[in-house]
């Protein structure tokens, strides 16, 4: 009995493993040619004819695009239209240098290049000014029944912020945030999310979408960040710097400048509209710091109405 049950133990071991090897070299691409198109950007041929295209916004930023389904490069559809870039998003890209290597193709403006290993088409990213890397692809492009999935690689003292109003989150190591509008403006919600986020390792990110998603920088695995959204295609921004400001100004530079208020328009508030409720104090309430507990209403219940800049008294 023993023997029969070891038998069988071992045919699903080979059986797994088998499959392990088969859906490897499915979701592996080999690249069998790289050329440059036009002047800002170079076209990646894989094994199984598909293209994938890098496009240089800048001397540090590219673009990456990729449909499995054949598809050319585009804008997300977005209803009612909608548009994620300015008209103007580039800036001059002085010259693109390729090349081809036996095991691997790089692709180099004058501040960043870009090392592709031929075999797995796994992307490797330097800052030439540092001369350091800035992050790796850690597993080929993930396209399945529900998503497409970008998994890169985390270093130990690197740390990641952004995403848009995250409620009650500043810095995301270790943690999963949600690219969708939960409308939900408490603690742990989200609210006005945006496919951006920046690393203290000298990147920005953004995903091209209008499409719900997530990113996990480390919940699951504290060596990967995995990216993830509900399309069938891949539009993705990188941003290579090594100051946070320049990584928000090379976003600014793709998306637009953020609103300038005017100076008068500037006071103590907050996102979900002070000045519109009710407080009585109440046994059953919020304690707050004088010691007593008051209930909130946004209906006048005869409480003191609330006032940030003491104008209610």
């Amino acid at each position: 009995m023993d023997a029969v049950l070891n038998s069988k133990i071992q045919k699903i071991l080979l059986l797994s493993s088998f499959l392990f090897f088969f859906i490897g070299k499915i979701q592996a691409q080999k690249i069998e040619n790289v050329s440059k198109k036009g002047e800002t950007s170079v076209e990646v041929l894989l094994s199984d004819n598909k293209k994938m295209t890098i496009d240089f916004y800048g001397e540090n930023i590219f673009r990456l695009f990729f449909d499995p389904k054949g598809g050319e490069v585009r804008n997300p559809e977005a209803i009612p239209p909608a548009q994620i870039l300015v008209d103007q998003p580039r800036r001059k890209v002085k010259e693109i240098a390729v090349n081809n290597l036996p095991h691997t193709v790089s692709i180099s403006t004058s501040k960043i290049k870009i090392e592709i290993e031929k075999a797995t088409s796994l992307f490797k990213v330097v800052n030439l000014s540092l001369n350091k890397e800035i992050f790796s692809f850690v597993a080929p492009i993930e396209f399945n029944s529900k998503e497409a999935v970008l998994t890169l690689s985390q270093g130990k003292d690197e740390y990641f912020y952004g995403g848009g109003v995250q409620n009650g989150r500043f810095s995301h190591k270790g943690n999963t945030i949600f690219i969708v509008n939960q409308n939900n403006w408490t603690d742990g919600g989200v609210a006005s999310p945006n496919p951006y986020y920046w690393s203290t390792n000298g990147y920005g990110f953004m995903w091209h979408t209008f499409k719900k998603g997530y990113y996990d920088f480390g919940k699951q695995n504290k060596n990967e960040v995995k990216l993830a959204h509900e399309i069938n295609y891949l539009d993705v921004f990188f941003m290579v710097n090594d100051q946070p400001k320049s990584l928000l100004n090379d976003f600014y530079q793709l998306t637009g400048n953020p609103v300038l208020l005017p100076k008068f328009g500037f006071y103590e508030g907050h996102l979900n509209a002070y000045n519109r409720d009710y407080w009585k104090e109440d046994d059953k309430g919020i304690l707050f710091e004088d010691g007593k507990r008051y209930k909130e209403s946004q209906k006048d219940n005869g409480g003191v109405k609330e006032s940030l800049n003491g104008e209610k008294k």
